[in-house]
């Protein structure tokens, strides 16, 4: 039976808005936290492939999984050559035997998972013993959803920062985003840390990487002791 995840026909968007510089701040962030190779590195939900050759340059024989076919096909094509493998996988769900990687990053995926829990135990699952998770995601304070920018650089917050779960409305429907074309999964940042934390990690430094006040992302580094 073929599925159709929710990045499937929205691919090329994606790609385009993932592009921008900000997010290769995410991403530079990430690989950073991951440190340098060799070994074997899971890119978790790697889209379409814009942390792979970071990865690869880093000294790490990348293995990138994501839920959307159109993803990976864009990853194939920006990123095949650097990686050891480009696979079609569930992230709660792992097609690998345990203790596979030496490392594991994701980076912008925590409001694409419906348990992240779940994702995170299977990250502690295929982690090598003494081995490094890398986050990084949007912040979940201030970019979450109840967070507005205004036009004279201020912030306006709405209520429903504490109210978890599935949102899909954009307040600029004339400009559709991530939001309204995927849905954003919202975690509080305790939910986000208590993730990590229930499923056997060790936190052991978070980040919130680039110049913008307030910042655009929060990450952490997570052992698998």
């Amino acid at each position: 039976m073929t599925t159709t995840a929710r990045y499937d026909g929205q691919a090329e968007w994606y790609d385009a808005f993932a592009s921008a510089d900000v997010f290769t701040t995410a991403r530079q962030a990430a690989v950073s936290l991951l440190g340098d190779g060799p070994g074997r590195c899971l890119d978790l939900g790697c889209g379409t492939g814009r942390a792979v050759p970071l990865l690869a340059a880093a000294g790490w024989s990348v293995v990138g999984t994501d839920v959307s076919a159109d993803q990976l096909a864009l990853a194939q094509e920006h990123a095949g050559e650097f990686a050891e493998q480009l696979l079609l996988a569930d992230a709660h769900a792992l097609p690998f035997d345990g203790e596979s990687f030496d490392g594991v990053v994701s980076i912008l995926t925590h409001t694409d998972l419906d348990d992240l829990t779940g994702a995170f135990r299977e990250v502690q699952r295929v982690l090598k013993p003494g081995r490094t998770f890398a986050y990084v995601g949007v912040h979940p304070c201030f970019g979450a959803p109840c967070i507005q920018a205004l036009e004279d650089g201020t912030w306006l917050v709405h209520p429903g920062y504490r109210e978890p779960g599935w949102q899909w409305i954009s307040r600029d429907p004339a400009n559709p985003g991530i939001r309204s074309r995927v849905g954003i999964n919202h975690a509080p940042l305790s939910t986000l840390l208590n993730a990590a934390l229930e499923s056997g990690l060790t936190v052991t430094e978070v980040v919130e990487p680039g110049d913008r006040d307030p910042p655009l992302f929060f990450g952490f580094h997570a052992e698998k002791r």
